[in-house]
C-alpha cells in the first residue's frame, strides 16, 4: 500500500510542477514578445538564456553558469519546494542547487 501512495503523490508532484513550468513557458512568450532584447549577463557580456525551474522563469549565463532571478523569484522556488514533505524537499533543495553547476 506504501508504494501505491508514494507512486501516486510523486505523479501528483510531477503533474504539478509541468503545469507550473507550462505556465511559466507560456509568461516567458510573453514576454519574450514584448522584450526585444535578451538581458545581458552582467559576469561575460553575452546575452543570457530563459529556462524555467519549479514553475519558476530564470535568466542564465550559458557562459559562466551564473543565475540571475527577478524580484520574487526565489521566494516562489522556496515556496514551490517547501510545499513538499521532507524527503521530496531534500530532492527539490539538491535538484535546485545543481541545477546552478551546469
Amino acid at each position: 500500500m506504501g508504494d501505491n501512495w508514494d507512486e501516486a503523490k510523486k505523479a501528483r508532484e510531477e503533474e504539478y510542477f509541468h503545469k507550473q513550468n507550462q505556465e511559466a513557458l507560456e509568461r516567458l512568450n510573453k514576454r519574450s514578445a514584448s522584450e526585444s532584447s535578451k538581458r545581458i549577463s552582467p559576469i561575460t557580456g553575452e546575452p543570457m538564456e530563459q529556462t524555467t525551474f519549479m514553475g519558476v522563469i530564470i535568466d542564465r549565463c550559458k557562459k559562466s553558469g551564473g543565475v540571475w532571478l527577478d524580484q520574487g523569484e526565489l521566494e516562489m522556488i522556496l515556496e514551490n519546494i517547501q510545499s513538499q514533505d521532507d524527503a521530496e524537499q531534500k530532492s527539490l533543495f539538491e535538484d535546485f542547487f545543481s541545477f546552478f553547476k551546469k
